[in-house]
């Protein structure tokens, strides 16, 4: 009997349940605004209660007078100061409902111009956008000064007006002019210049926005002008940008993963937070002296085609290189990795300046190919560290680098090194020892390591 009463005292119980959500979820009397009959009946009654009621309080004062004309002249006076005292608050209630009135019409204007001020942005937005889908590289210059004007005086419109920026340059452009043949119009070899120089407004409106101290086109140091727009997200993700110029650009966040870089791109002094240059290509210079990434920089599988500069650099966050490529030389004197620097691998077809560097947390270069001069000298590896598998192809400067790991942990396991040994200056404990393939691999030296300890 106990198992058949069991499914009622779980259906009670769920009723319960129920009866007790529909209360909790059920929503209150909607509080509603007294209309005008209410307000003008409740003034009358506060009219006529306190003339009353100051009426019938004097009276009952004027009771204890002298009887005679002293009684009469007492009452009069009683019953003209309670109707003095009714007009009195018959004049504050009509100062309170002209008061109520009044700021119920400023209200009302408000919205009206709040509504006014969102129609004639979106209408503005709607054109400027419908500008951006010209044929005709004017109208697109147009939208895109129409927008700026926009987000300009809009702070609230700024990020997307950003979007739409980003979104343009995302779209699909020819890297390089059409080739023109023999008797062959010039038509598409002026349409991609015109969208070229489009492309390159729009570039340098958004660079001119992001810069903190840039003012009326001129570096003003000193606090943010008030045509910086803060906290902007950028989203290049796969874009072709030409001569990338984002000098001292300050940005929240920042994708430009599978991007294209035509010309030089421009990164010096920048500040971003998290970061992606994730299988982009630089195939010009690329300059990111002195820039700081307050998050994660992923340069992953990143093809640097030209000269690279990250000197001075400060990564605040996990800096990753993995299978990243540089060409020509790359150079990160000086630079300041605060958390893990990932190398493992990349190839330096060229120099690959390291010296001076701060590694605060690991550095990993296993299977990293130096082709070229590698200079670690004065580099300070601070946490876990490793170099195996890595092919030293030309001089390797490692003087004056310290560790803090043991001396005794394997730094270089399986390291080759493909030029004679005297070229290099190698951390102290460790030689270059020929093999039997004419090539030099790194060991042990046990002497050189008793003797500093």
């Amino acid at each position: 009997m106990s198992h058949m009463k069991l499914p009622s005292v779980r259906r009670r119980r769920r009723r319960r349940r129920r009866r007790r959500r529909r209360t909790q979820e059920s929503p209150g009397l909607a509080w509603r605004p007294m209309s005008a009959w209410s307000w003008t009946l409740s003034a009358a009654a506060a009219v006529v209660i306190v003339a009353l009621v100051v009426t019938v309080w004097l009276l009952a004062i004027a009771g204890h007078a002298k009887p005679g004309t002293d009684q009469a002249n007492a009452k009069l006076d009683a019953v003209r100061t309670g109707l003095a005292a009714g007009a009195g608050a018959g004049a504050a209630v009509g100062l309170m409902l002209a008061f109520r009135r009044q700021h119920h019409q400023e209200i009302a204007t408000t919205l009206t111009d709040r509504d006014a001020t969102e129609r004639r942005i979106t209408e503005l937005y709607t054109k400027a956008v419908e500008q951006l889908g010209s044929d005709k590289a004017p109208v697109r210059l147009g939208g895109l000064y129409a927008l700026e004007r926009v987000a300009q005086d809009n702070p609230a419109q700024r990020q997307t007006i950003v979007n739409v920026f980003c979104a343009y340059l995302r779209m699909p452009f020819a890297p390089e002019a059409p080739e023109l043949h023999p008797g062959q119009r010039d038509d598409l070899y002026n349409a991609w210049q015109q969208e070229k120089q489009v492309r390159l407004t729009a570039q340098r409106i958004l660079a001119d926005h992001l810069r903190i101290d840039w003012f009326q086109g001129e570096l003003a140091p000193g606090p943010a002008g008030p045509e910086f727009w803060p906290d902007m997200r950028l989203d290049l993700t796969g874009a072709i940008l030409i001569d990338l110029n984002f000098l001292r650009v300050v940005t929240a966040e920042a994708r430009f993963a599978g991007a294209t870089f035509i010309g030089t791109a421009q990164f010096y002094e920048a500040s971003m937070g998290s970061t992606s240059f994730h299988d982009a290509r630089f195939t010009e210079d690329a300059a990111f002296s002195r820039a700081s990434f307050r998050g994660p920089a992923d340069f992953t599988k990143a093809a640097f085609e030209g000269k690279s500069w990250f000197s001075g650099t400060a990564f605040d966050g996990d800096a990753d290189f993995s299978d990243a490529g540089f060409t020509v030389a790359a150079t990160f004197y000086g630079t300041h990795f605060h958390e893990m620097a990932e190398f493992q691998p990349a190839t330096f077809s060229d120099d690959a300046m390291f010296a001076n560097s701060i590694f605060e947390g690991s550095a990993w270069f296993s299977s990293s190919a130096f082709e070229g001069r590698a200079s670690f000298g004065g580099a300070e590896f601070k946490g876990d560290v490793t170099f195996q598998a890595v092919t030293f192809g030309g001089a390797t400067d490692f003087a004056g680098a310290t560790f803090s790991y043991d001396q005794d942990r394997p730094l270089f396991v399986n390291t080759r090194v493909l030029v004679e040994s005297t070229k290099h200056a190698w951390p102290t404990g460790w030689k270059a020892l020929a093999n039997r393939r004419g090539e030099y691999v790194l060991a042990r030296d046990k002497a050189a390591a008793a003797q500093s300890s």
